[in-house]
């Protein structure tokens, strides 16, 4: 009881202070709740609501139950989830964040998986976008498209190996289940007759489905809305007010044998918070390339406070524990970033035997004239792990509570 007394204060004192430093610094709060909203209304809203509202409906017609009939000798013996794990994981590629914890949220209402499945799932199916990745960090930000394909890569292996190292948490995989038995099972009742009874069961009328996907659909868009507008502001007053340079000039002082770079410390703080402003931030930073690519797909990896405050609003209905999706995104950020240094290594050597592309050439000359540690990230990576386990550390003690 005394914990959560103290969590309960801390977390109205750190509040106290956000709404006094937005009396502060009225201009800058009110520009950055503005930028948040913008970017909500323009990119989010129109991309992501058609997605949930399509989601909601498959669900309700029992489409999802029909393709996890037909993916259920993949997923189980690889990833001890149902099929329906497929629809999530394949949605949330096509969507981004948080639209793979909204379906496995969903696909656990409706009893179509249980709890431990819902949670090796929830790993498995929390990714960032291609056009994400691609389009607003490789090309928008990074202002190199080829670049895209590689944090792309790396962000979905680590999630696949978050998937993979989730299966065998909550119990045995249940490797008796071959894919013998799963096809005999399927083979006595099609996938066809699975979705019909799926949706026999369901019985509410198309009009009313479609009704409840728009509401349901808005609700959950009005609070990403929310959590943007919320992490703009908080970011803003953390820059303007200098807490942020304190923060990063400390953290510098406190660990000088890893020789960080004030900057990079600063864009990885803003990362942590929100992913898009730090990978702003990060690119603006005088570092190798590697170290910056490392960073940043660490950044998606993990997904920023913001990101995963949707998650914990999205499922906090359900029986899921956030404190082990937290630290799996953790350690999703640390192996997208080390799929980021190897892979980094073949892309740069096939691209340094391509005479028609002089910059890729001379850029993997130069990675390959620092030494190991250089490469591994300029320390960056170390900088990661410390902040990693500090943030595994409140997420565990204050947010999982907060779920309860």
């Amino acid at each position: 009881m005394l914990k959560k007394d103290i969590s309960a204060i801390l977390l109205a004192v750190i509040f106290c202070i956000l709404v006094i430093y937005i009396v502060i610094f009225p201009n800058e709060s009110f520009k950055a709740a503005q930028d948040g909203l913008l970017l909500w209304f323009n990119v989010v809203l129109p991309s992501l609501l058609p997605f949930f509202i399509c989601v909601e409906i498959l669900i309700g017609l029992g489409v999802v139950r029909l393709l996890g009939s037909c993916f259920q000798a993949i997923m189980r013996p690889i990833f001890n989830i149902p099929g329906e794990g497929a629809f999530a994981f394949f949605m949330s590629i096509a969507s981004g964040y948080p639209v793979g914890a909204k379906i496995t949220a969903s696909l656990l209402e409706n009893n179509q998986c249980s709890s431990k499945e819902a949670q090796r799932m929830l790993s498995l199916c929390s990714t960032s976008g291609p056009l994400f990745i691609i389009g607003a960090v490789a090309t928008g930000i990074l202002s190199s498209p080829k670049l895209g394909l590689l944090l792309a890569l790396s962000h979905y292996l680590s999630a696949i190996s978050s998937g993979l190292l989730m299966s065998f948490w909550g119990g045995k995989r249940g490797m008796h289940k071959t894919a013998a038995t799963i096809l005999s099972n399927r083979a006595a009742i099609s996938p066809l007759k699975k979705m019909l009874e799926y949706r026999e069961k369901d019985g509410r009328p198309f009009g009313m489905l479609m009704g409840d996907a728009v509401k349901n659909g808005m609700n959950l868009n009005l609070m990403i809305g929310g959590f943007i507008i919320l992490f703009s502001v908080i970011t803003s007053v953390l820059k303007t007010s200098g807490i942020l340079l304190l923060l990063s000039k400390s953290i510098c002082l406190l660990l000088p044998f890893l020789n960080l770079d004030p900057q990079a410390v600063s864009s990885l703080f803003i990362g942590l918070l929100e992913v898009t402003n730090g990978i702003k931030e990060c690119a603006l930073v005088d570092m190798p390339l590697i170290s910056k690519l490392m960073l940043v797909s660490f950044m998606i990896g993990f997904g920023g406070l913001s990101i995963n405050a949707q998650v914990l609003s999205v499922i906090s209905g359900v029986k899921l524990k956030f404190g082990i999706y937290s630290l799996m995104k953790i350690f999703q950020g640390i192996a997208a970033s080390i799929f980021t240094y190897f892979l980094f290594g073949i892309v740069g050597a096939a691209q340094a035997f391509n005479p028609f592309d002089a910059m890729n050439v001379s850029l993997y000359i130069r990675y390959l004239n620092t030494n190991f540690i250089t490469r591994i990230g300029d320390s960056i990576i170390n900088l990661s792990l410390v902040l990693a386990i500090m943030l595994l550390f409140a997420l565990c003690k204050n947010m999982k509570r907060a779920k309860v």
